[in-house]
């Protein structure tokens, strides 16, 4: 390995150890290396930096963000709580399921985990624990209910790999709705199962056509928005970037004019909320780049890439890449882990004749499984907060679900159908 490289990954892995920010520990690798071993002009960074930023498709990531905090506190959360508890809530269990199908509606509208566990938590927890489940239990599963929201579409994370993949996002989109469906159908099998051991029973819901009626009609209005984002993506009326934009303007209609649950205030604080979340997800990008550049140059890339041409079989390639990503999951946020690791991987891709859109799906699987594993899964952080427990008391309760997801991934991963089959029947393949 060459100076550079070993500088890079030296501080790089150094100041990961330290707790700094992720972006920062991109950003001084980088420049650390660079000025340590290269005589390029400093301002090739600045450049790299701009240029990795300057990427229409990831417009839609500041209004996603956006359109996720609207619905979230425009009196999207506790409809849809209620619509499903008229579902699923009678069978054993039925509280962990309504959180489960709610987290799965939810995502259609967040594309974020943190964000998916934030707005329905701080209703299911509670209702949880008040119906007698173990508190632990209740933010764990929650924790890991929320990890689909980077799955089912729109997801921010598939948004950032269609722009690094050089992909399209409707595409993966569509790949994203099957596996998000299988890992929710795992998860309230899970919770069935652990539900009938620890007594855990069913809502006592009265249900007749008319309940079911104004249940739907309550919660209407929430889901109708996927109907009308992924149905204008693949009709062709409007670009997944579009599609944003009609999200927020869609939000803010539903929550400020239809459930009015939205004041000037809660506004303002949205505007600052979603503003600091794209700042964060812009600079790990904006980091990113020197970052991959000197990767590049160094011929990491390359020697990562000779080292998997050896493998013959695409099998024991997405086996060991599932491996790898498992663990980087849990020391690395999802965001700037997609970042730092999909340039390196593409090259391989063609080779072993793995399609794009059946890795990038995968690859955000795979991530998601870190938002919900210690030691820095961030949906754990949030269901803690809400629950206010520690991270060891959650730490164990959310293996059951950790392990269902892995059995989902691996399905995914070895049948590539489960994700191409949409977006081939759509003609975005």
């Amino acid at each position: 390995m060459t100076t550079g490289a070993i500088i890079l990954l030296t501080v790089f892995f150094s100041t990961l150890f330290l707790n700094v920010p992720i972006a920062i520990c991109l950003g001084l690798s980088s420049v650390v290396a660079l000025l340590l071993t290269s005589d390029i002009p400093h301002m090739v960074i600045m450049q790299s930096m701009f240029g990795n930023t300057n990427n229409f498709t990831l417009m839609a990531v500041p209004f996603f963000i956006l359109a996720g905090n609207l619905m979230q506190n425009g009196g999207v959360s506790k409809r849809l709580i209620n619509f499903c508890k008229i579902i699923v809530g009678g069978f054993p269990g039925g509280l962990g399921h309504v959180a489960i199908l709610a987290s799965m509606i939810f995502a259609a509208i967040s594309g974020s985990g943190p964000a998916t566990v934030a707005a329905l938590g701080l209703i299911t927890i509670p209702n949880m624990a008040q119906a007698g489940y173990d508190k632990s239990y209740a933010c764990a599963l929650q924790a890991a209910a929320g990890g689909i929201g980077v799955i089912i579409p729109p997801s921010i994370p598939m948004v950032v790999y269609a722009a690094l993949a050089s992909t399209s996002v409707a595409a993966m989109f569509a790949g994203g709705i099957i596996p998000g469906i299988i890992i929710g159908i795992l998860l309230m099998t899970v919770n069935y199962y652990l539900s009938k051991k620890r007594g855990y029973g069913g809502e006592v819901i009265e249900r007749s056509p008319k309940i079911i009626w104004n249940s739907f009609k309550e919660a209407f209005w929430a889901l109708l928005m996927p109907v009308i984002i992924l149905g204008g993506i693949y009709s062709g009326v409007f670009t997944p970037t579009e599609a944003a934009g009609v999200a927020v303007i869609y939000g803010f209609i539903v929550g400020a004019f239809i459930y009015k649950e939205l004041d000037l205030r809660g506004i303002k604080k949205m505007l600052i909320d979603s503003a600091i979340m794209t700042s964060v997800c812009m600079i790990i990008m904006a980091m990113a780049a020197p970052f991959a550049w000197v990767i590049t140059s160094e011929q990491v890339a390359v020697k990562i890439a000779d080292f998997f041409s050896t493998f013959t079989s695409k099998y024991i390639f997405l086996l060991t890449v599932n491996l790898i990503f498992l663990l980087i999951g849990c020391f690395m946020s999802s965001l700037a882990a997609l970042i730092i690791v999909t340039p390196l991987f593409l090259p391989i891709l063609q080779t072993l004749d793995i399609n794009l859109i059946h890795f990038g799906v995968m690859m955000v699987i795979n991530l998601e499984l870190g938002m919900m594993t210690p030691p820095f899964g961030v949906n754990l952080f949030v269901a803690c907060g809400i629950g206010r427990i520690t991270i060891e008391q959650i730490a164990l309760k959310v293996l059951p679900f950790v392990i269902a997801t892995i059995i989902g991934l691996f399905m995914i991963a070895y049948i590539p159908q489960l994700i191409t089959f949409l977006p081939s029947l759509l003609g975005l393949m």
